[in-house]
Formats: C-alpha cells, sequence, structure tokens
C-alpha cells in the first residue's frame, strides 16, 4: 500500500518515521509536512499527528483510512471522512507507551510547578531574581485527577510513592481506585474544590472546550496548582492567567496551549510561577517504540479487511469494506 506520513521536522518525528519505514517495509511511505502540497494524490493511507481537513481530504480521491500517531484525534474531520468512505483511527495511549510517557512528565510538572522550578533555574544566572515563598511537597497532598484514560490511569501509579490522595473526576467514576475519592465528570468543581492539585488528563472534544473557565477556576481551592497535559483547547487560558496573576492559583505546569508553538508574548510563558513546556510529553524512545508497533498491526489488519478497537468512525459507503475479526482486539 501506498502511506503517506504527515509530520512536522522535529527530530522526534524524523525518528519515528525512520520506525515506521523499517516496520512497515513491504509498503512504500513517503514523507509529508504539513503545510506542504501533497507530494502526490493516490495515498491509500494517510498517519497523522495533526490537522486532517476536508479539504486535504478531498484531494486523495483513494485514500481509505486516515490512523493518527496520537492519542488526540481532535484535528481530523471524522464526519466528512465517513462522508468520503474514509475510515478513521487513532492510537490509544495505554497501546502504544503514550501514556507512560505524558504521566512520567505530568509527575515532572507537578514537582516543577510545587518547587518554583522555573523561578529557580532562574536565580542561578541572575542574582536578582528570588524565591519568595517556601516550596511545597506532594507529600499529603490531594491530587485531583479530571480523565481517567491511560495516562490518569499511569500517573496514579507513578503518584503513589510520593503519599498523594487521589481524587478522580471521569465519566465512569466506578472504574477509580479504591482509595480514590471519585466524581462524576459533571461534578467537577465540587471535586476540585478541596484539591492542592489538579491535572487534566481528558482527549479534547468540541464539547469540552474551556472546560476549565474563570468559574471551575474560582471553584478551586486559593494557592492550588494546575497542570495540563491533555490539550490547549480546553482551558480558557486568559481565566487562567488572571487566577495566577491574582494568587488564586500558586503556579501552572502547562506542556500544551491553545495556540501552538507558544508566542514569546504569552503571558502563561513569561508568568514567573508558570512552567511550561513546548507539547513534548510524549515524545519519548518508548512512545515511538510503542506508536510504531501500534500502527503496524493496524496497519496489518486494515490490509486484511479486519476491524479493530480504535476506529473512530463507520463510514456507510467505505473505499475498502472491513469486517469483524476474532482477534480484533488483540492489535499489540
Amino acid at each position: 500500500m501506498k502511506i503517506a506520513v504527515l509530520h512536522d521536522e522535529s527530530a522526534y518525528a524524523a525518528s519515528e518515521f525512520e520506525h515506521l519505514t523499517a516496520r512497515l517495509s513491504d509498503h512504500q511511505l513517503v514523507t509529508w509536512h504539513p503545510g506542504k502540497p501533497p507530494p502526490a494524490n493516490d495515498f491509500q493511507i494517510l498517519l497523522s499527528a495533526g490537522e486532517v481537513d476536508r479539504r486535504l481530504l478531498e484531494s486523495q480521491p483513494q485514500l481509505e483510512l486516515v490512523q493518527t500517531t496520537s492519542a488526540g484525534y481532535e484535528g481530523v474531520d471524522v464526519e466528512a471522512a465517513s462522508t468520503l468512505g474514509i475510515w478513521v483511527s487513532f492510537a490509544p495511549s495505554g497501546e502504544t507507551g503514550n501514556a507512560i510517557s505524558v504521566a512520567e512528565w505530568a509527575v515532572l510538572l507537578l514537582m516543577a510547578s510545587s518547587r518554583d522550578l522555573g523561578l529557580a533555574l532562574q536565580s542561578e544566572s541572575d542574582p536578582s531574581v528570588k524565591l519568595e515563598r517556601p516550596a511545597q511537597a506532594l507529600f499529603g497532598k490531594d491530587v485531583c485527577i479530571v480523565g481517567f484514560g491511560g495516562i490518569g490511569r499511569e500517573l496514579v501509579a507513578r503518584l503513589r510513592p510520593f503519599g498523594v490522595h487521589f481524587t478522580i473526576v471521569d465519566d465512569h467514576p466506578e472504574h477509580a481506585p479504591n482509595d480514590a475519592a471519585a466524581y462524576a465528570a459533571a461534578d467537577l468543581k465540587l471535586a476540585m474544590a478541596g484539591a492542592d492539585c489538579v491535572v487534566l488528563c481528558i482527549p479534547a472534544t468540541p464539547a469540552n472546550e474551556n472546560l476549565i473557565d474563570a468559574t471551575t477556576l474560582a471553584s478551586m481551592k486559593r494557592g492550588a496548582i494546575f497542570v495540563n497535559v491533555a490539550r490547549g483547547t480546553l482551558v480558557d487560558e486568559p481565566a487562567l492567567n488572571a487566577a495566577l496573576e491574582s494568587g488564586r492559583i500558586r503556579a501552572v505546569g502547562l506542556d500544551v496551549l491553545r495556540n501552538e508553538p507558544a508566542s514569546i508574548s504569552d503571558p502563561l510563558v513569561d508568568a514567573p510561577h508558570g512552567f511550561v513546556t513546548p507539547h513534548m510529553a510524549g515524545a519519548t524512545d518508548v512512545s515511538i517504540e510503542g506508536t510504531v508497533r501500534y500502527v503496524g498491526s493496524v496497519i496489518d489488519a486494515f490490509a486484511n479487511g479486519w476491524r479493530w478497537n480504535s476506529l473512530l468512525n463507520d463510514p456507510p459507503k467505505p473505499r475498502r469494506p472491513l469486517h469483524d475479526h476474532a482477534a480484533k482486539a488483540q492489535l499489540v
């Protein structure tokens, strides 16, 4: 099959493409960078971690599958794909190593925020920068994890040794650990009210844009820490910055912003008590290996006409029909 890999020009993306080429050696892979014209119009499969809109889909009359190389798929026009007969699938974070990598980074952001690491690093090169308050330890704190999917579960496992208490917010609160306080998504404000730290781990959808707004932030305990390793669209950033400047929020740790790459004029990037990283939480060797393994299994299933569990749509007139298979849930 002819496969386009739509990816940026980062070292991570280049390494992932190299590994994909080795894994999918029976197929023809072509690299494609966002913003560039399509290198051909006869691709059957598109692998992408970015935006795939209707115009792009319509430019590929032979396209049969869009497979994201990330857990996020908010950039893919799934409705247009269905209309055109194109299948869409995502790469679940819990099955690719992405959840492990992002959970590790969430711990880093929690520690960096609670210890004012940004200011501490500045003070090493600029003696005029002072740490004006004691750092906070994670021990004994209540950490509210919003979203108990792959990342949320891995984060709980990594925070247990710190001696924290857990509050879980999820559409299925019954899946929370027995020792955690569990809340339904509708009770987000109530769950956040007593938390010392809030970590956002949920997928972004049009329905939850600006989930964290001024009203939600006002429900948080004064002096709490906010961490986002999900998507920037989930947060009303001016409201978050206002809460940070007023002192309602003690510190923020952000790996994602609404507009990426971030502008140096973004007040959150330059905030004294902000620790912002460039959407790099999942960019590890573990993620590359797991993603390539998962995507390879998807393409094997697709080539054989089998369905698999991470399909997001069911086109009424698919360009390539798929059927159920006994090994449907066994992609590894």
